[in-house]
């Protein structure tokens, strides 16, 4: 496939090098968004700490299938890694419900994939109201995920539910997924299945170049012709 016009690439480094940079992205936000409010602005991470996670997860998603669920457990991962590293061993007791929390529960996003494949990117990204729905799901579905998973290691139902829904980090976070999301819609390829974006990039630029033919079949004049043209002079009435 071509790249820019010019260089051509294989579909599987297209594919990686997409992929790798909307990694690099999701935990560049998550070290800023980490010591920039726990440093900066709060003294209690919990209430002020958000990340990509669900706009990231749910772009990848359309323009890659499930590969999008992945990066909501890369995030999760990477939340736990800070906060416990950065605890000083406030975490010891709790750390693995703390990592299967935000890991095994983060996964639950891939339920939004659902909607992508019964509904289709196209209707999602057609319309804002299912671009809201879009992020809307597979931003509970994530924060459900992660209360069901706290409750399994006795956590109060309720206070699961409202820590994990209602909570100021959780509802920023749905914020601007929402927006980002929103954005996203607005520019060229990016919310749009990438095979298929691919594959229409290829077909416009064949149709371009079959508009643009003038000069690959010259007409042919025979030996005769020509020399009565040259008669005739420089005139093309006849005339000198």
């Amino acid at each position: 496939m071509r790249k820019n016009g010019s260089r051509i690439i294989s579909f599987g480094r297209y594919r990686a090098t997409d992929l790798l940079i909307f990694a690099a992205i999701l935990v560049a936000f998550d070290l800023i968004s980490f010591f920039a409010f726990t440093e900066w602005f709060a003294d209690d991470l919990s209430n002020f700490f958000f990340s990509l996670a669900v706009p990231v997860s749910l772009l990848v998603m359309i323009r890659w299938n499930w590969y999008g669920m992945f990066y909501a457990v890369l995030d999760g991962l990477v939340y736990c890694l800070l906060a416990v590293l950065s605890a000083g061993g406030a975490y010891d007791g709790v750390a693995l419900q703390y990592f299967l929390t935000y890991c095994l529960g983060s996964a639950c996003i891939g339920l939004a994939y659902l909607m992508v494949h019964f509904m289709g990117y196209k209707r999602i990204a057609g319309h804002w109201g299912f671009t809201i729905l879009y992020v809307l799901c597979g931003w509970l579905a994530l924060e459900i995920g992660r209360a069901v998973v706290s409750i399994c290691f006795g956590v109060d139902v309720g206070s699961a539910l409202l820590s994990f829904i209602a909570g100021p980090s959780e509802l920023l976070s749905l914020a601007m997924g929402i927006v980002i999301l929103l954005v996203m819609r607005k520019l060229e390829g990016m919310l749009e299945n990438q095979r298929a974006y691919l594959i229409r990039l290829d077909k416009e630029r064949q149709e371009r170049m079959k508009a643009d033919t003038f000069g690959e079949n010259p007409v042919e004049i025979d030996e005769d012709a020509l020399r009565a043209l040259n008669k005739k002079g420089d005139d093309m009435f006849g005339g000198k």
